[in-house]
């Protein structure tokens, strides 16, 4: 049988390589899981951001609802200027229902202009019979620390003979 010597010079060289082949297996789990939790990160903050841009477009879309409801109808004219102060935002605040409760969407309405000539072409029969409201629907969301989205509506509501 022949014994097998070890010469001197390569004593530890296993060691040495073993201990580059795990240091280089670290930073790559590492750099894996820095990208694998920015990733996370951003998700989470995109849904956040859609949640807001969503419930801020509820809001302005429950406004436009309203409209339909004579008691509720945020576009009554220039002596409406606070729309929503008769309602307790607690029990019968027309938007309570919009995403997490009374106060996660907050909506306003302001008139921009009152009774205004409407655009409209000089061969239309309605030449100076319609008169037009100008409002601002101003919705907001804000998730704390996270998100928040403001949306503005443009909207312009038609009076027959300058009436409401």
């Amino acid at each position: 049988m022949k014994s097998f010597e070890i010469s001197t010079h390569h004593r530890g060289l296993a060691l040495v390589v073993s201990l580059l082949f795990l240091l280089i297996v670290t930073v790559i789990s590492l750099i894996a899981a820095s990208n694998s939790s920015m990733g996370l990160k951003m998700s989470n903050n995109m849904a956040d951001a859609s949640t807001s841009f969503q419930s801020a477009e509820a809001g302005v879309i429950a406004v436009l609802a309203l409209a339909k409801d004579p008691a509720n109808n945020p576009f009554k004219g220039i002596d409406n200027l606070e729309p929503f102060t008769a309602f307790d935002p607690a029990t019968d605040h027309p938007l309570r229902n919009i995403n997490d409760g009374t106060d996660s969407v907050d909506v306003d309405v302001f008139v921009t202009s009152a009774a205004t000539s409407c655009p409209r072409s000089e061969e239309g029969t309605g030449v100076g019979v319609f008169d037009c409201d100008y409002y601002r629907v101003e919705s907001e969301h804000e998730v704390l620390r996270k998100a928040r989205t403001k949306v503005n509506l443009g909207v312009v509501h038609t009076l027959i003979g300058g009436t409401n």
